[in-house]
């Protein structure tokens, strides 16, 4: 048995729809309503690629945790580079990336930079933490705890928050009523 990737974006899809018709009756301003599907949509799509597909009863060799910083990342470097196709690359450059959102939902819903960098940080290794368990649940560690994702996560969240951050503090403030 296999729970496939598509199958958890069709039921995310399904919960956006129905908060998007909670809020319409609640009357969300349009902003709100737009900034809050966008997070759903962001959550949906984040959960399908960094914990599904999973395999039930199959006979798949473990992947290899790694606790040791920067490994992984000049390992899938250096193979990359010397020829050995652009998958470390591509996922190097994808968990830096995937948190990123992050610094302009965080803007929005956390008014602290204190705390959304450490809401950058506890995602990130809380998704690694829930592979972990997953692996441990279903019998064999279909994804690998790789502490160079966390690295790469956070400091990819947090460029996000400073650099948001940043933007908006630059952008013109709305003239007061007076």
């Amino acid at each position: 048995m296999t729970i496939l990737r598509e199958g958890v974006l069709l039921i995310g899809a399904a919960v956006l729809v129905l908060c998007a018709i909670v809020m319409i009756f609640k009357k969300v301003k349009p902003v709100k309503f737009f900034l809050n599907l966008s997070f759903g949509l962001y959550v949906v799509m984040v959960v399908a690629v960094c914990f599904f597909p999973i395999k039930f009863g199959v006979d798949i060799p473990d992947s290899l945790n790694n606790f040791i910083p920067f490994k992984s990342i000049f390992d899938s470097l250096k193979n990359s580079f010397s020829g050995g196709g652009i998958y470390g690359i591509r996922s190097v450059v994808g968990n830096f990336i995937m948190l990123m959102p992050l610094g302009l939902f965080f803007h929005f819903y956390i008014k602290e930079p204190k705390k959304r960098f450490l809401g950058v940080f506890l995602i990130s290794v809380g998704i690694e933490t829930v592979q972990f368990i997953i692996g441990m649940l279903i019998g064999y560690n279909y994804r690998s705890v790789d502490i160079d994702d966390v690295i790469l996560n956070t400091v990819g969240g947090l460029i996000s928050v400073l650099v948001i951050d940043y933007i908006f503090k630059k952008l013109p403030s709305k003239p007061s009523a007076k």
